[in-house]
C-alpha cells in the first residue's frame, strides 16, 4: 500500500480533505429561490394550450378508432372461427 507526503494511507487522505459539510439553506431562503426560479419559466399562451389541446383530442380519437378497428376485426374473426366448428 502506498503512502502519501503525510504517512497517512489514500483512504484517510481524502477523508482528512473532505469538503466541510453545507449548513441547509433556511425557509425563507429557499422560498426566495423558488420565487426566482419561477420567474424564468416560459409559460404557454391561450393560444399554444388551445392548439395543444385540440390536437390532443383529435389524436385520442384516431387511436381511438384504430383500436376499436383491431378489437371488431380479431372479434369477427374469433368468432367466425368459432362458427366453423
Amino acid at each position: 500500500m502506498t503512502r502519501n507526503a503525510k504517512n497517512t494511507t489514500p483512504a484517510k487522505a481524502k477523508a482528512d480533505t473532505a469538503a466541510p459539510k453545507k449548513k441547509g439553506a433556511g425557509p425563507f431562503q429557499y422560498l426566495s429561490q423558488v420565487r426566482q426560479e419561477a420567474r424564468k419559466v416560459t409559460w404557454t399562451t391561450r393560444q399554444e394550450t388551445l392548439v395543444s389541446t385540440v390536437l390532443v383530442l383529435i389524436l385520442s380519437l384516431i387511436a381511438m378508432l384504430f383500436f376499436w378497428g383491431v378489437d371488431w376485426v380479431i372479434s369477427s374473426s374469433i368468432q367466425f372461427i368459432l362458427a366453423l366448428g
